[in-house]
């Protein structure tokens, strides 16, 4: 008969009768995430992958357990914050690395997006940033040198003088997108292999010409893992969520 080891770090099948005092190599201490860093509290080895925490091996030998860990008892009287943070790490019943392997999603599922939350500031500043000025406008045109080409991505026109401004500009506002082989714009997501073809994709926004030199903008980023979440914050100059 086989059964299954509850060890920490094991998650292997196992034969009672067969079972060892150095069958099971484990983790008798408890996960440890700390500035992005992962590991055991019983072993040094740290890593800031998830897939190589869950593979490391175990420090500690003794006989496989086919037995769950027990539930730690609940607190009496009234939860506080205080109370919660001192009785976590007590209620923390870290799963093996063969469970979490089981829970985790498949490779082949489809990929979703993750939830954006914009904050209030920046959907104000976007709102009044679109009612003020349109991609181009307000550049002074004593500034623009004859056969400059227009900045807008998919835009192919060059400025001849004043009158350039008078035919409308077709372009992407979204990035461009290289997954797999397959290039497209994250604004109307037409997928082709060929990279001529990609270039010569019409926009699909009609707007003004951009005769000026456009910065790209600079944006930084932090994360922080919790228990059941890992938040991304990306910082940046009236970016385009």
């Amino acid at each position: 008969m086989s059964l299954l080891c509850h060890n920490k770090g094991c998650g292997q099948h196992f034969d009672p009768n067969t079972n060892l005092p150095d069958s099971c190599c484990h983790h008798p201490g408890v996960p440890i995430f700390h500035d992005a860093l992962k590991g055991w509290s019983c072993c040094r080895k740290r890593t800031v992958d998830f897939s190589e925490f869950l593979n490391i091996k175990g420090c500690t030998m003794g006989p496989h357990c086919a037995e769950k860990l027990p539930e730690a008892p609940q607190p009496e009287g009234p939860v506080t914050s205080s109370s919660l943070q001192e009785q976590k790490p007590l209620n923390l019943i870290p799963k093996s690395a063969e469970t979490l392997r089981r829970e985790r999603p498949k490779s082949e599922l489809p990929p979703k997006l993750l939830p954006l939350n914009i904050s209030q500031a920046l959907e104000m500043a976007l709102e009044q940033k679109e009612l003020d000025q349109e991609p181009g406008a307000g550049l002074d045109t004593g500034l623009i040198r004859t056969g400059s080409s227009c900045q807008n991505p998919g835009c192919d026109a060059v400025y001849q003088g004043p009158e350039s401004d008078a035919t409308p500009c077709t372009y992407h506002p979204g990035a461009p997108r290289f997954h797999e082989g397959m290039k497209s714009w994250s604004c109307c997501g037409i997928q082709t292999l060929d990279f001529g073809a990609f270039l010569a994709q019409p926009g699909c926004r009609v707007g003004r010409h951009d005769w000026g030199k456009q910065l790209p903008t600079s944006c930084r980023h932090d994360w922080h893992q919790t228990d059941s979440l890992v938040v991304v914050t990306v910082y940046g100059q009236i970016p385009l969520p």
